[in-house]
């Protein structure tokens, strides 16, 4: 039961909730990506990152929707998510063709082995890869990365260092290391969207928006690592992001507080006991190891895909508990 004294959650505790979210997604990621990439990711993103987010909310008795950012923004704040995915473009080309020219060797044929992989599974599964990376991850993704870890870093930190802590997290996840400059920007970008509007639903427009773009790029054979971006491209990349870099502290400072209120922690109702969805993540990381050591036999994917519902059902069940 949770000590009603507790105060909300602060770096320590978004820490803690990334070390599950790396055990899920070494266990599950591995056990279900293997075998189908594209039911493996939503698997993943259910399970091993949106789930801990979930999770440490609830084991801290404080009410998910509201500490998680799931509050209406305005809908200005849904057009600059928009334009703000669109306008990054240049500077993930920029920063990207920066990490790349100064890489070493083996790095940059690891990055090109991997564009071209991409490349591949776009052209091979078109609308299932966007959907999931225009969907799926967005989704999950912020759940974790700008509802729980922004926040939380946030009150023990500061609104900057938050966001470039929470950004190279992010980045640090999906194990790319030219690409790691490049996705620590976006991190960035999708932290300040969440602070400035006080709502995590631009953040997810914004990261929606930003794969949806890229996972077209694929599609039209524009990712190719063998042709670099344009010179005209590289240099309104490097404006912006110039631009970027001057303008973030003014609005972190201005928006400094704003995120959700500090104060105590209300003990949890049994109605949002997370004891339920504990249990789902115990299973799936059990199961996924189970299965990567070869300790039984390879599961039904559809037996990953009913526990994931099976926890989007648990936690829409306590939301809605916890909303009457």
């Amino acid at each position: 039961m949770a000590d009603a004294t507790r105060g909300p959650p602060g770096a320590a505790s978004a820490f803690a909730a990334y070390v599950a979210l790396w055990v899920g997604y070494l266990a599950i990621g591995q056990a279900t990506q293997q075998r189908d990439i594209i039911a493996g990711l939503w698997v993943t993103e259910i399970l091993a990152i949106a789930l801990p987010a979930v999770l440490a909310v609830r084991l801290a008795g404080l009410p998910a929707r509201p500490f998680l950012g799931l509050r209406a923004p305005r809908p200005a704040y849904l057009g600059a998510a928009v334009l703000l995915a669109v306008a990054n473009q240049p500077v993930v080309s920029f920063v990207t063709w920066a990490s790349r020219t100064l890489s070493p060797e083996p790095w940059v044929r690891e990055f090109d082995a991997l564009q071209r992989a991409l490349d591949l599974y776009f052209s091979q599964q078109a609308l299932p890869m966007v959907l999931t990376v225009a969907v799926a991850a967005p989704l999950g993704e912020e759940l974790f990365f700008r509802g729980y870890a922004v926040p939380a870093f946030a009150r023990s930190w500061g609104p900057l260092a938050a966001c470039i802590a929470t950004g190279a997290m992010f980045s640090l996840l999906h194990g790319n290391k030219i690409g790691f400059a490049g996705l620590w920007e976006i991190g960035v970008l999708l932290a300040v969207l969440r602070l400035w509007s006080g709502s995590l639903w631009p953040s997810i427009l914004c990261h929606a928006t930003n794969n949806a773009v890229a996972g077209g790029a694929f599609l039209l054979g524009w990712e190719d690592p063998d042709i670099p971006p344009p010179g005209w491209l590289l240099a309104l990349g490097a404006a912006l992001l110039a631009a970027g870099i001057a303008l973030a502290p003014r609005i972190l400072r201005r928006t400094a507080g704003a995120e959700a209120p500090d104060g105590p922690a209300q003990e949890p109702s049994r109605s949002s006991s997370p004891f339920v969805l504990q249990a789902i993540w115990v299973a799936g990381v059990i199961l996924g190891i189970a299965q990567l050591r070869r300790m039984m036999p390879d599961m039904s994917m559809w037996v990953w895909l009913g526990l994931s519902a099976a926890a989007v059902v648990a936690t829409a069940i306590s939301w809605w508990r916890e909303s009457a």
